[in-house]
């Protein structure tokens, strides 16, 4: 916002016939207002200067702003001058000098208004670069891991060890997707879930489909959450989603699995639900539940088991951070 209403101002420096020109032609608009107003009703509107006064300095610099004050009051004093006589009306002498004091002071202040605008568009600049690198560093760390683990899983041949290999690139690859969605300028440093959800669940079915015929459909509205709660809630998906292709689906059968996110009133939902042999009765604490417990804590949320009948459905419910768009 701050960079579109700058680009509206011309570049510093102008050439000094292009400053003082239209540094003049601002303060004749506003001495003709001043002028039409004092003729038809007699008001002295010494602030209808002050507009002219303002944009000069802002678009120029502080010597257009003081010109601004000078040409301003010179004007004013040859209307308000009695016809013959070089002195103003006793009754407007006052008023003249405050609004000479204030014009000199708002040039002023003006012009570091706009010295102080482009400096806080540069350190946004260098903010949203620094932070664009430091994502773009992020994604090549993780997918280096992810290779190293994926390299190290078909090495083993233990079917547990390879299993767990699995599991860790998935939750790897979770994080990394995150970062991949991290959108730092367009979207305030927010991660945009949608997109972030269905290349999450790609990637599972992707790997997951050999184990089972499922399919996995992603609903989610628009919303976007900033890292530190759109990781958890990768990782939260990531283990129920798998955990729902190799649980939820015995004997081989085919089902579906649906990834659910609801904007209500005050919160997000956040839902996986299958349309399996529904939610196991004796539910223990493994790795991945424990796992799921903690991710639902950080985020501080309210987390559920239902039946979907038939099937399984697990709400996750929290406060985001962020305004969903």
């Amino acid at each position: 916002m701050e960079q579109t209403y700058l680009r509206w101002l011309p570049n510093r420096p102008q050439p000094r016939v292009v400053r003082y020109g239209t540094t003049a032609l601002l303060v004749g608009l506003c001495f003709v207002l001043f002028a039409a107003l004092h003729e038809r009703n007699g008001i002295i509107g010494f602030y209808l200067m002050l507009p002219a006064i303002f944009a000069a300095s802002v678009m120029f610099d502080r010597g257009s702003g003081i010109f601004a004050v000078v040409l301003s009051c010179l004007l004013l004093y040859l209307a308000l001058r009695h016809t013959g006589s070089i002195a103003l009306p006793a009754e407007l002498v006052l008023p003249f000098v405050i609004f000479g004091v204030m014009a000199l002071g708002l040039a002023v202040v003006s012009e570091a208004f706009r010295t102080a605008w482009e400096h806080a568009t540069i350190a946004e600049r260098q903010k949203d670069l620094l932070l664009s690198e430091l994502g773009h560093r992020t994604q090549n760390n993780l997918a280096m891991v992810i290779s190293v683990l994926s390299l190290q899983a078909r090495s083993k041949t233990s079917p547990e060890t390879r299993a767990a290999l699995a599991n860790a690139v998935a939750r790897v690859q979770a994080i990394a997707s995150a970062h991949q969605h991290f959108q730092p300028v367009r979207q305030n440093g927010s991660v945009e879930m949608r997109l972030y959800l269905e290349e999450l669940c790609r990637h599972l079915g992707d790997s997951l489909r050999d184990v089972r015929p499922i399919a996995i459909k992603v609903e989610s509205d628009a919303v976007h959450l900033p890292t530190e709660q759109a990781v958890p809630i990768g990782l939260i998906t990531n283990e129920l989603v798998t955990n729902a292709f190799k649980h939820a689906f015995p004997d081989d059968r085919s089902g579906t699995v649906r990834v659910i996110l609801k904007k209500t009133t005050t919160s997000l939902v956040l839902a996986i639900e299958d349309n399996g042999v529904g939610c196991p009765t004796d539910r223990q604490e493994h790795i991945g539940s424990r796992l799921i417990r903690l991710l639902a804590e950080q985020l501080e949320a309210k987390l559920t088991y239902e039946d979907a009948g038939p099937g399984c459905r697990v709400r996750v419910e929290f406060i985001p951070r962020y305004a969903v768009a």
